[in-house]
């Protein structure tokens, strides 16, 4: 083949690429069900199916280590009618543990997705191939309005913990039914946080206790960490469906403010100070962050119903 066929084959092929590209990131921003080609593009480690002894070896696991691929939960999942609708893995942190981290795999079922709805639920499937983490199915709400949503702690629909010992259909069918009996009972939990008003001094306190979820020094605490964040900024109202003083439409103010990093901060002095140097935080992009942010929020909000 000449450099030029070369050269051309090579332009198609990056097209092609492309295209796949764009269109699977259309259809996780739509919601729609990917397919395995899709996953594997977005969150390669998901499909690895086999340890050898040497792996094993290598990566220190314990020799009662079981191996399940991660696939394995998709697609018993999907039996039960939850499609993925996201996938994604974190980066390696070292070249040894490239193709075994940790990765996220998010699914809907369509029975929930009813017109009108504003929240409905999804599961969270957390794994790792590194023996660092167990299958972890989470508890999600999700928000259409802004894309945003509750991550509910595990334990609230039970111990959601598949160890990679003894694993079975049995067990996540089993776990996928405590989630769906649940579900019920989260949604009335939201609808009760629609009910609930703040003060403006609920408000404040309320959002310094969300921002001590990112700035985890010792030395911040309720007292001095709106030194540290603006917490104007954190409960800025953005969207007119996030106005007022109610429980809900506070925690997805300062939700979003919170995960999408948009609040400023000062790293020596005070937020307020016009002679101190101010920083716009960044967004929280590591999902495990973002879910361990989230579910801890959720409590905070919960606290208050």
């Amino acid at each position: 083949m000449s450099e030029n066929n070369l050269n051309t084959e090579f332009e198609i092929q990056a097209r092609v690429a492309k295209a796949f590209l764009e269109a699977t990131q259309e259809k996780v921003k739509n919601h729609q069900a990917l397919n395995d080609d899709e996953i594997k593009l977005l969150c390669p480690v998901a499909f690895k199916d086999k340890m050898t002894k040497a792996e094993i070896n290598k990566l220190g696991l314990s020799r009662h280590y079981s191996f399940v691929p991660t696939m394995n939960v998709v697609n018993d999942l999907r039996a039960l009618g939850y499609e993925v609708v996201d996938a994604k893995q974190v980066k390696a942190r070292k070249k040894s543990t490239n193709g075994y981290q940790k990765h996220m795999l998010t699914f809907e079922h369509p029975k929930y997705k009813v017109e009108g709805r504003e929240e409905y639920p999804q599961i969270l499937l957390t794994n790792s191939h590194d023996g660092g983490n167990a299958f972890t199915l989470s508890a999600g709400i999700f928000r259409l309005v802004c894309s945003n949503g509750l991550v509910i702690k595990t334990e609230d629909y039970g111990s959601a913990r598949l160890v990679h010992k003894g694993y079975s259909f049995e067990a996540v069918q089993k776990l996928v039914k405590q989630f769906e009996e649940t579900v019920a009972e989260v949604l009335n939990k939201i609808t009760e946080m629609k009910k609930v008003q703040l003060t403006k001094d609920q408000q404040i306190e309320f959002a310094k206790k969300a921002a001590l979820l990112r700035f985890k020094a010792k030395s911040y605490n309720e007292d001095n960490i709106a030194d540290v964040v603006s917490i104007d900024d954190l409960l800025n109202v953005e969207r007119k469906e996030d106005a007022g003083n109610g429980l809900y439409e506070v925690f997805n103010r300062v939700q979003e403010s919170l995960v999408q990093g948009k609040y400023l901060y000062a790293s020596n002095g005070k937020v307020n100070d016009e002679s101190t140097k101010t920083r716009k935080a960044r967004p929280i992009k590591n999902f495990k962050q973002s879910i361990d942010v989230n579910k801890k929020l959720s409590e905070l909000a919960f606290e208050l119903v």
